[in-house]
């Protein structure tokens, strides 16, 4: 590895999601290897108090508005100038326009926006006029930002980090069957039998997820399989509220668990029999690795960067997003196949346990490869 970098993150959003989480374990990875990370958020970031209870540096900004964007450049410029840091690399519309037109005027050697969304990009101001280079989660989304007219070799693609499980005892002598074990421990806590089948989706509750249309395909599935359940992991009106009436109507309240948000997410997902999310749109989806790192095979929707995220026909099934009957199906047979079950959760878990690409270190020998190329490229080498 070459020199270790200085590096500068920044977030304007407030809340904690798939694309927080991305930016937090980056932090964590990149300063595993050596490199000194810092973060600028906003006052009161659920981010920025994940960070600094982990020991990084957290700067704090507030943003939104013409007065706190004008004030706000010429605050990243001082802070640019007082740390140099070698990397800014900016995330959301209102941080990059903030902190990448501050880091252009205290003249950073490289200035990233990174892309973790996969709607239309409207201006492209904060992609090619204030960044020098692009990062993206996906090739699918890669794809997108060429069609728009950001050139293809100013576009780098980084996954997401698959971590595996932390739980106590996962890392014994036979990981397999500690993840076992965790599984019937986990069933227990929620109250499922051994003969339950479970399907479970992890996700927070915005409509995009797609959570309503999970709930309808497996209604006639739990009409006809009174063993049959559905857990829905995450938080966020309306579709909280919605979930409840929907699942009151189809006379469902014995078989549907809306268990709101939790801390030990990836931990439930071991007690789940398959992992499912009908969502409309995903840029990539780390929460996919994440189930086939405990072991569980997978129903999605063929969007996005949703298929480079796992191994069609091997740990999942997907199906064309808004295909009820398609998505009835694909729950069906892993319903009534528990063989099928066995088979795909393990070659998901084999698949994550031997494909680097997807690894802490993995994650960050791609992310250095495209700073110290742009770096050099810039003629900061």
């Amino acid at each position: 590895m070459q020199r270790p970098l200085s590096i500068l993150h920044t977030e304007a959003a407030m809340g904690l999601g798939g694309q927080e989480i991305y930016i937090f374990r980056h932090m964590i990875a990149m300063r595993a290897r050596g490199h000194a990370v810092s973060l600028l958020c906003q006052p009161g970031a659920r981010l920025g108090a994940l960070a600094q209870a982990n020991g990084f540096t957290v700067h704090r900004l507030r943003m939104g508005g013409l007065v706190r964007l004008l004030r706000g450049i010429g605050r990243v410029a001082a802070l640019v100038r007082a740390h140099r840091f070698d990397v800014v690399n900016t995330t959301s519309r209102r941080d990059a326009l903030i902190a990448a037109a501050g880091a252009r005027l205290a003249r950073a050697p490289l200035v990233i926006r990174s892309r973790h969304l996969m709607s239309p990009v409207n201006s492209l101001l904060t992609y090619t006029g204030l960044p020098h280079r692009v990062l993206t989660v996906s090739r699918f989304v890669k794809q997108q930002l060429v069609e728009r007219g950001i050139h293809d070799g100013h576009i780098g693609v980084v996954p997401p980090i698959a971590i595996p499980p932390q739980w106590h005892g996962v890392r014994g002598p036979d990981p397999w069957q500690c993840l076992q074990d965790t599984r019937v421990q986990v069933r227990a806590e929620l109250g499922f039998h051994a003969c339950d089948v479970v399907v479970g989706c992890v996700a927070v509750l915005r409509r995009p997820k797609g959570h309503m249309d999970l709930l309808h395909a497996i209604a006639p599935l739990c009409h006809a399989h009174p063993s049959l359940h559905l857990a829905v992991i995450g938080e966020g009106e309306p579709v909280m509220t919605e979930l409840r009436t929907a699942r009151q109507r189809l006379g469902l309240q014995r078989q549907v668990h809306l268990l709101g948000h939790r801390a030990d997410a990836q931990r439930l997902m071991a007690g789940l029999d398959v992992f499912a999310l009908a969502t409309h749109k995903e840029a990539a989806g780390t929460v996919f690795l994440e189930a086939a790192f405990v072991g569980v095979p997978i129903v999605a929707t063929r969007v996005g960067g949703v298929p480079e995220m796992l191994r069609e026909g091997d740990n999942a099934l997907l199906v064309e997003p808004g295909d009820a009957a398609a998505l009835t199906t694909a729950l069906q047979r892993l319903v009534e196949q528990p063989g099928l079950r066995r088979k795909m959760g393990r070659a998901g878990w084999d698949w994550l346990h031997s494909d680097e690409r997807f690894s802490p270190d993995g994650h960050c020998r791609a992310t250095e490869a495209c700073y110290y190329h742009w770096l050099e490229e810039l003629g900061h080498a």
